[in-house]
């Protein structure tokens, strides 16, 4: 059965609270699992510090340290296998077979390694951001009366670790066919030790993409949350616009930051909820009047936006260049595999592995870009709700809260929900469709390029 936790106080009027340990936030559940993964591959220097059944995590500057050094040492022991490489030239490569193929390899090689380098190099600052998101977020619960469900917590986890072991076992599937290629030619420690650091900066990549999704999803639930609590404020009015679904907010573990908040909170700013609900029950209803509740509802929006931007900003340069890397490799996979056709080797094991790569790249970029889908989804639901409840509010009975609900539209007009890394493209699935149309087309140039090879 879900255990659930009820908010017991609200986000105030005045902005994010300043009785809290500046840079320090409580956590655990699934955010716990994925930032102590993180933090082995250097995306998330923070220190852990047991609080009961939580971490209190902060910025670590020792641990900072051990991801510039990792990195570091990946980065170049990535850059001198690739040199060694190209040296050994093609007949002794079992990646770079052709000219083309050198360029190939080469590209995906060094967009792999900038992106890693970018996502850890920029992890603490990252860090800070998202633990001031953390406690906007963990106010936008209280104020709510957000459910906290034990059960997702760990289907969450469960799935993060079995994309973690499928992907190992590609890898380590790969990394052993190219070895046993090189042995044929006696360079298998050669081509084990060019590319050890190259796969293994693949694995910075994978938990980056994990991290985002999981940070993505965090805000579209409550954007969802504050979407629920609208449609029942709509409600309250005797002006049903929307048939609320109540169901229990998967929070991602922050419920524990409330927690650990309530006795050191201002009596001032205790027991403010939006939304009250019983315990063990989906139902809610206003704890404050309707006009107050539109009121703290826009102070909620605003503030949910503003974190969303400092995410967008936070994870802009590792999130271009992984769009980058994933629409290279969904450019290299294929053409490996269509080669491999073509030349009529015939390689069952290679082909097999190429089109579980291809298989990874798609789920990739449906990782990073389904739960932006889904956030752009809910900020236009809230655009409909306000505009449907200043439709409503045009009668007599509720003409005095017109005033609110026009500058909540305002608001929403001026504070687009929405990532857009770097601001070249805004992740959505029409870019999903822009990337395969560009890969049919690349595709094609890099097999008429391989014909004037042969």
């Amino acid at each position: 059965m879900e255990a659930e936790t009820e908010a017991s106080f609200s986000f105030p009027p005045e902005g994010p609270r300043a009785y809290h340990t500046e840079g320090e936030c409580t956590i655990g559940g699934a955010h716990a699992f994925i930032l102590r993964i993180s933090r082995v591959f250097g995306l998330a220097p923070l220190r852990f510090e047991a609080r009961g059944e939580s971490w209190a995590v902060r910025v670590s500057p020792a641990a900072s340290l051990y991801s510039y050094i990792l990195v570091t040492a990946l980065v170049a022991g990535t850059v001198y296998g690739l040199c060694a490489e190209l040296r050994a030239g093609t007949a002794a490569s079992p990646r770079m077979a052709s000219q083309t193929a050198q360029l190939v390899s080469a590209c995906d090689v060094l967009v792999v390694t900038l992106t890693a380098a970018a996502a850890v190099y920029h992890a603490p600052e990252r860090m800070r951001i998202i633990i001031a998101f953390m406690d906007t977020v963990a106010d936008v619960d209280e104020s709510i009366g957000a459910h906290f469900s034990r059960a997702r917590e760990r289907r969450v986890s469960g799935v993060m670790l079995a994309i973690l072991v499928f992907f190992t076992l590609l890898v380590a599937d790969d990394f052993c066919f190219y070895a046993l290629q090189a042995k044929k030619i006696d360079r298998h420690w050669e081509v084990v030790r060019n590319y050890g650091g190259f796969y293994l900066l693949w694995f910075v990549v994978i938990v980056l993409e994990l991290q985002f999704a999981f940070t993505a999803l965090s805000v579209r639930a409550r954007f969802r949350a504050l979407n629920d609590a609208l449609a029942l404020t709509a409600d309250h009015l005797c002006r049903p616009v929307e048939k609320t679904n109540q169901g229990a907010l998967n929070v991602f573990a922050f419920h524990v930051c409330a927690r650990s908040r309530r006795h050191t909170a201002p009596d001032t700013r205790r027991n403010h909820l939006i939304v009250r609900r019983e315990r063990g029950g989906h139902c809610g209803q206003l704890a404050v009047p309707a006009g107050e509740a539109l009121e703290r509802l826009a102070v909620l929006q605003g503030a949910l936006c503003e974190a969303l931007h400092r995410l967008d900003a936070a994870y802009g340069l590792p999130l271009a260049l992984l769009l980058i890397s994933t629409l290279m490799h969904l450019i290299v996979t294929p053409y490996f595999f269509i080669m491999e056709i073509i030349v009529s080797v015939h390689r069952i094991h290679f082909l097999v592995l190429q089109f579980l790569w291809c298989a990874t790249h798609v789920l990739r970029i449906l990782v990073v870009v389904e739960p932006c889908h889904y956030t752009i989804t809910e900020g236009r639901r809230t655009a409909e709700l306000v505009c449907r409840l200043l439709r409503a509010a045009s009668s007599d009975r509720v003409s005095m809260l017109v005033g609110r609900l026009d500058l909540f539209s305002r608001q929403l007009s001026l504070q687009s929900v929405c990532y857009s890394p770097m601001g070249f493209c805004t992740l959505g699935r029409p870019l999903v469709a822009s990337i395969f149309g560009a890969v049919t087309t690349y595709l094609v140039i890099l097999i008429q390029f391989q014909r004037y090879d042969a």
